[in-house]
């Protein structure tokens, strides 16, 4: 598969089905904060609320714009990714994919409310910062300024 060992190439398709394990966590997390206080109150039955939901957040990704998404997108240098070793790469997306849903389903266990965007925004930094600790590596691990200008977007 495009020119990859065979351990590369499971480790390419583990990612994808964890960025997708992570979009579903994050459907069912960020829904239940979404709706927690419309049922609480009673203003609308669960079932309603989650409907609501669902079209509310297909609405947002049509008619809202990728700003946030490119934001986020843009906090890791291009050529952190793609250094030399392919193995480096790997790792880092499988590590802020893997700790963001981790992170997605310790919250949503315990019941404390959490953003799955700040999460993944968590994940990358912290992917970032593990990365300029190796020891070959002598350039920027993460766009600070691009991480202050979505600070204030979120």
């Amino acid at each position: 598969m495009f020119d990859l060992n065979l351990t590369y190439s499971i480790l390419l398709i583990a990612s994808l089905v964890a960025a997708c394990g992570f979009e579903f966590v994050n459907g069912f997390h960020d829904t239940a904060n979404a709706v927690a206080t419309v049922i609480y109150t009673n203003s609308l039955k669960p079932w309603v609320a989650v409907v609501w939901s669902g079209i509310c957040n297909a609405t947002g990704v049509f008619l809202g714009g990728i700003g946030v998404a490119m934001g986020i997108v843009n906090l890791l240098p291009v050529e952190s990714l793609v250094d030399q070793n392919i193995a480096h790469s790997v790792s880092m997306v499988m590590a802020l994919l893997l700790s963001a849903v981790s992170w997605n389903l310790l919250t949503w266990y315990f019941g404390i409310p959490c953003s799955s965007s700040h999460t993944l925004i968590g994940s990358i930094l912290g992917v970032g910062l593990a990365y300029s600790l190796l020891p070959d590596v002598n350039q920027a691990a993460v766009n600070w300024s691009k991480a202050k200008k979505l600070e204030h977007r979120c």
